[in-house]
């Protein structure tokens, strides 16, 4: 019984779709197939869009410099993560319109991190100077459902930050000394 509880728990919410060059990539009645990779090989980027189709009719999303693309069987959306410059774009792409379900997060980080239904926006700081404060952005970490747009979780966010950086705090902070015993939010 807990075996088949746990194995139901692994297949909910969201994973990575692995996207190869030239060939689409199925999951949960749908394909999916980025164009221009930045390799044949071994992909890491796509230069976009994004095709999806379901029973032969296509439709596609404008996205480009994509990262990964992340799908979930019980929801009616997937989610892009693409980057430009030094920040990183979250898309929440209508699987059977290819349009925005909800607003694009724009978010300067580390990295994003999906798990079942949770998206994390990784803490970031523009210098890695221990010596001086440094401007950085808190974590975030959301949740995902098919009703909502994506819910901040202010609790969870702080968190991540205070496991990260060393300190929590929301938004945008000078912090001083971070990821060492001595660091803090500085005023």
């Amino acid at each position: 019984m807990l075996l088949s509880v746990a194995s139901q728990t692994q297949t909910v919410g969201f994973r990575q779709l692995q996207m190869k060059n030239g060939r689409d990539t199925q999951f949960g009645g749908y394909s999916f197939r980025l164009a221009d990779p930045d390799s044949a090989d071994k992909p890491t980027k796509w230069q976009g869009p994004l095709t999806i189709s379901r029973g032969g009719k296509p439709c596609t999303a404008d996205v480009s410099l994509v990262t990964s693309v992340y799908a979930s069987a019980d929801k009616p959306f997937v989610v892009v993560v693409s980057y430009s410059g030094s920040n990183m774009f979250v898309d929440f792409i209508d699987s059977s319109t290819c349009s925005s379900k909800w607003p694009e997060l724009k978010v300067f980080t580390v990295g994003i991190r999906i798990k079942g239904n949770t998206l994390s926006v990784l803490p970031a700081c523009a210098s890695a100077n221990k010596n001086l404060p440094v401007r950085c952005s808190a974590g975030r970490v959301y949740e995902l459902s098919s009703e909502t747009a994506p819910l901040l979780s202010k609790t969870e966010s702080i968190k991540l930050t205070q496991e990260v950086l060393g300190v929590g705090f929301v938004g945008d902070a000078n912090v001083a000394s971070p990821k060492t015993p001595h660091v803090h939010v500085v005023p």
